[in-house]
C-alpha cells in the first residue's frame, strides 16, 4: 500500500511557491544545526540555496508575515515554533526518501538527494511512517545527518567542519550538508563517508586543503570544506 502511495505521490508532484518556502525553512534549520538561538544570515541562506540575497530578503518577509520566522535586521533569522515544525517534517521526509533510494535502490547519493527534493514536500504522514518501518527506523541519512523521529524530535549534535581542521590532524568524514552540488563534488573527487584522512596543509591565498590517505592525496576547496562534517 505504501508503495502505491509513493507512486501516486510522484505523479502528483509539481513545483510551486510553497516548495520554495519550505526549502527556506529547511535550510534555516539545517544551517542552525537545530539550535533555535542561532541566527542565520541572508548571505548564508543565499549561498546554500544558490539564490540572490534580494530573493532571500523577499522570501523571509513572506515567511515572517506567515509567522514562520523571526527576522532581526542586520543580525539574521530564526525559526518560530510553527516554522521549525514544518522544517523538521520536511527534513524527516527528505532523509527517509534519500535512505530508501540510496540503500534500497542503490542510487548514487546525489541522485537520491535530487529525487528526494521532488518527493519530500507535503509527503503523506502514513506513507512516511510505513517507509520508516520498512527501512527499520534509520537514525541517520546516507550522507551522515540525523533523521528526525516520528514524534518530530530533532536534536542534532554539534559537528566540526573540515574547514576548521588543523594541519596534521587526522579526520573522519562524518557527513555532508544537503546540497546537490556538494554531493556531486564529493562523488567526483571520491570522498566517501567514514573515510579517514590526514590534513597535510592548506595552500596559500585561500587555496585548497590537501588531504592524504594511504599515499593518496586529495585537494578540497575551502568552500566545499566548510560544508563537510568531520569526526563526531
Amino acid at each position: 500500500m505504501w508503495l502505491i502511495k509513493l507512486i501516486m505521490h510522484i505523479k502528483d508532484l509539481h513545483m510551486n511557491d510553497s516548495v520554495s518556502k519550505t526549502q527556506y525553512l529547511q535550510t534555516i534549520l539545517e544551517l542552525s544545526a537545530g539550535d533555535d538561538q542561532v541566527k542565520i544570515s541572508n548571505n548564508q541562506i543565499a549561498e546554500h540555496l544558490h539564490v540572490t540575497p534580494s530573493s532571500v530578503s523577499n522570501m523571509l518577509a513572506k515567511l515572517q508575515d506567515a509567522g514562520e520566522v523571526d527576522v532581526v535586521p542586520y543580525y539574521g533569522v530564526t525559526l518560530t515554533a510553527a516554522g521549525r515544525l514544518t522544517a523538521i517534517r520536511l527534513i524527516r521526509s527528505h532523509r527517509l526518501f534519500e535512505t530508501f533510494m540510496a540503500n534500497k535502490l542503490h542510487l548514487p547519493l546525489s541522485v537520491a538527494h535530487e529525487n528526494a527534493d521532488r518527493l519530500d514536500h507535503d509527503a503523506d504522514p502514513q506513507l512516511m511512517q510505513a517507509l520508516d518501518a520498512f527501512l527499520d527506523y534509520p537514525k541517520y541519512s546516507p550522507h551522515g545527518l540525523l533523521i528526525p523521529d516520528a514524534n518530530n524530535q530533532y536534536h542534532p549534535a554539534a559537528l566540526a567542519r573540515l574547514s576548521d581542521a588543523k594541519d596534521g590532524e587526522e579526520v573522519r568524514i562524518y557527513g555532508f550538508t544537503e546540497d546537490l552540488e556538494l554531493l556531486q563534488y564529493a562523488e567526483t573527487i571520491d570522498l566517501p563517508l567514514n573515510s579517514v584522512w590526514t590534513v597535510v596543509k592548506r595552500l596559500p591565498f585561500d587555496g585548497p586543503l590537501i588531504l592524504e590517505r594511504q599515499g593518496t592525496e586529495l585537494q578540497i576547496t575551502q568552500h566545499a570544506a566548510h560544508y563537510i562534517y568531520i569526526n563526531a
